[in-house]
């Protein structure tokens, strides 16, 4: 415990700087004694100093949903100090001004510090709630003063770092709406002001920033990006919002700009990013998909990506020197055929049936685990032409819930053995014969799940295929995921 006069000290220390810094800045707006700019570098001299970002092209990367860091281009590579290997949990990457370091902010709202960072505090942690959306460092912050602020799913804005409050932003509780944060280029820590986006395209300004015009909106949860761009003159903020199929849509004058990509329909763009050497007449930048490629658009020259992962939903976020880009993984994903001489993969969020009704009740994508578990059994013993909308149609195999009879689970020229809270060694011994292995699991978090065992992994572990994990194959059982838990029953097939 400190000793109470330090603190006390701390505080007034504090006051006495604040005050100062209000001081100065009051007399440099009213244009006394100080020279034009004279009077924000002393305040910034207190806090830290405001660096021009440089030139992100050469710093520039992608971050994957598991904490990896990939350099895009020439950039030199940063490390980084957490990862999830088996955890899509990463959700979001800013960089300091001079582009030395950041953090990768998880899911529930820690930081993590990438390269020169130190470690520091979000002041938030939401272990129950995967509602962390973007990070954004201030314009004054650096490795000696890492501030800035983190977005929640409902609009929230957390500062960090000594970062001041900020007010007047609109927040959507139970909503999860909220898509992208910026703070404006001139803000001090005496003034800060920016914008917050929400998935149908709005731009709400906070701390008293002016309000935006002319941005697109859209009828869905389609946004994705803001970025805020040096305006041609001084009547509007000018920017661009990014929607999901890589749309690049100016606001406040900004002068229309093409891209290297689109992808019409989907929800495959990730992420914006403006290029810092761009000029205000001929703007430009890059866009992340959801596969880890990065397209240039307008003046922005074109980059490549050190990794990407094609038929994957997870990169999570594109960030140069002094921005940041966050997103969530797709709910519905893209169609994976995966297969091999054991059998088919199925993901019941495969585009394919994840909207195709379990009977007469709920999405595949919802409830159908048990469904893509029997659908793989059925490839393993030959029936290549089951998937899961194949058994999903069976509305007499399912009650008014959408619970799977037992009778429904006895494949033609196949014995099923189905047993409650099975010993371990029950289940070791039909892999070990071959026997494809069901089994459903009591979740940490509430609810259930079912995955189907391929086969032991050494002496204490299982091979699995899950259907909610993306491309989930012959993945191990053990480990921190999200879909793992105490087993209480076991389906086998022989």
């Amino acid at each position: 415990m400190r000793p109470r006069g330090r603190n006390l000290g701390l505080i007034a220390c504090s006051a006495l700087l604040a005050l100062l810094a209000t001081s100065l800045l009051y007399m440099w707006a009213g244009g006394r004694s100080f020279p034009a700019g004279k009077g924000a570098s002393l305040i910034l001299s207190a806090f830290g100093r405001m660096l021009s970002p440089v030139d992100n092209q050469n710093h520039l990367y992608v971050l994957d949903g598991w904490g990896g860091l990939h350099p895009v281009g020439a950039s030199p590579a940063l490390s980084t100090s957490a990862t999830w290997p088996t955890k899509d949990i990463a959700y979001g990457l800013a960089l300091f001004p001079d582009g030395t370091g950041g953090y990768v902010m998880d899911g529930w709202g820690k930081l993590h510090p990438v390269g020169s960072a130190p470690a520091v505090d979000s002041g938030v942690y939401w272990p129950q709630w995967i509602g962390a959306r973007e990070i954004v460092l201030a314009p004054w912050s650096s490795s000696a003063t890492p501030s800035g602020y983190l977005l929640d799913a409902d609009g929230g804005i957390h500062p960090f770092g000594g970062a001041p409050q900020v007010s007047g932003n609109p927040t959507w509780p139970g909503q999860g709406t909220a898509r992208g944060l910026v703070i404006t280029p001139n803000s001090t820590p005496l003034a800060v002001m920016g914008y917050t986006l929400d998935g149908f395209g709005d731009v709400h300004p906070f701390g008293g920033a002016r309000s935006v015009v002319a941005n697109a909106r859209f009828e869905g949860d389609v946004a994705r990006g803001i970025v805020l761009t040096a305006g041609r003159n001084g009547l509007f903020v000018q920017g661009y919002t990014l929607d999901y199929s890589g749309g690049i849509h100016p606001f406040g004058g900004a002068p229309a700009v093409t891209s290297s990509a689109s992808w019409p329909g989907q929800d495959m763009a990730d992420s914006l990013v403006a290029w810092t050497k761009a000029t205000s007449d001929s703007p430009g930048g890059w866009v992340l998909d959801r596969h880890g490629d990065v397209h240039a658009w307008g003046s922005a020259p074109a980059v490549r990506a050190s990794q990407t992962w094609p038929g994957w939903d997870i990169a999570r976020g594109l960030a140069g020197a002094g921005s940041g880009g966050g997103s969530t993984e797709r709910l519905i994903l893209e169609g994976q055929p995966t297969s091999d001489g054991w059998g088919s993969y199925f993901n019941q969020r495969d585009v394919r049936w994840a909207s195709a009704d379990v009977g007469d009740t709920f999405p595949v994508w919802k409830i159908g685990c048990l469904v893509s578990d029997l659908a793989m059994v059925y490839s393993h013993f030959g029936y290549r032409f089951v998937s899961p909308a194949t058994i999903a149609a069976h509305s007499s195999w399912f009650d008014g819930r959408g619970a799977m009879f037992n009778s429904a689970l006895n494949i033609p020229g196949h014995k099923t053995f189905i047993v409650r809270n099975p010993d371990p060694s029950w289940i070791r011994a039909h892999l070990a014969a071959g026997h494809p292995v069901i089994v459903g699991m009591n979740l940490p978090a509430g609810g259930t799940h079912f995955v189907t065992l391929t086969g032991t992994k050494g002496t204490s572990d299982y091979w699995t295929n899950d259907p909610w994990e993306q491309n989930a194959m012959h993945v191990p059982f053990s480990g921190d995921w999200f879909t793992r838990g105490p087993i209480y029953e076991a389906i086998a097939f022989i």
